[in-house]
């Protein structure tokens, strides 16, 4: 197991929106002890009966966690990977991003995953879509980036960035495969992982050119 602690690539600015991100999903999880979210969950029932909270879901079932191990993951994740995606995309277009991967991962859900919903409503809930697509353009923007990791829980090593993600994603195809129909959305996890991936090629090939022009 590979745990990330930090990374030796420093940010360029202020990570406004990682840091609103990180703050807003910690106050949801912990409000969620006195007051029900039921209408924040994603529901693929409501989704594809094209009710309103189908697709609010979109992006509300973003801010919830099912517990300890899940939001502080991701909220891990986010830390060490969001900053410098935001400072590459900048923070309004970063913002966009997040948001856009996890209506991608929730959709890959509902039309990809034979297993969502089989045996019930099919609901989601998390910001770990979210978070993959902030690791697929992580590997594209700064493939070489060194990450210490916590290996194992015994060593701590420094590894590149492409590499780290691509275990990781490695991971999740390979959960899917040995776990078909587990309460863990791994399907979630390559959607945001592969909307991440597309859109991130997009911008940064856009900006290519762009200065290529100039």
């Amino acid at each position: 197991m590979f745990i990330p602690l930090r990374d030796t690539n420093p940010a360029l600015r202020t990570p406004y929106v990682t840091y609103g991100l990180i703050a807003a999903n910690t106050l949801v999880f912990f409000l969620g002890f006195l007051f029900p979210f039921d209408s924040w969950v994603f529901s693929k029932d409501a989704f594809l009966n094209m009710e309103p909270l189908g697709f609010s879901g979109l992006i509300s079932y973003q801010f919830l966690h099912g517990g300890w191990g899940h939001i502080l993951f991701n909220m891990l994740f986010l830390y060490i990977f969001g900053d410098n995606m935001e400072s590459s995309l900048g923070h309004r277009m970063f913002l966009l991003f997040y948001l856009a991967c996890g209506v991608g991962a929730a959709l890959f859900e509902v039309y990809v995953d034979p297993y969502f919903g089989a045996a019930g409503p099919g609901l989601l809930i998390g910001a770990s879509g979210s978070v993959s697509g902030v690791l697929a353009a992580y590997a594209i923007r700064y493939p070489r980036a060194k990450l210490l990791t916590w290996t194992f829980f015994i060593f701590f090593i420094k590894v590149p960035a492409i590499i780290f993600i691509g275990i990781w994603i490695t991971l999740q195809f390979f959960y899917q495969f040995m776990t078909p129909g587990a309460t863990t959305a791994y399907i979630a996890h390559i959607g945001g992982f592969v909307t991440g991936l597309v859109f991130y090629s997009i911008y940064h090939r856009s900006q290519l050119s762009r200065y290529h022009d100039q």
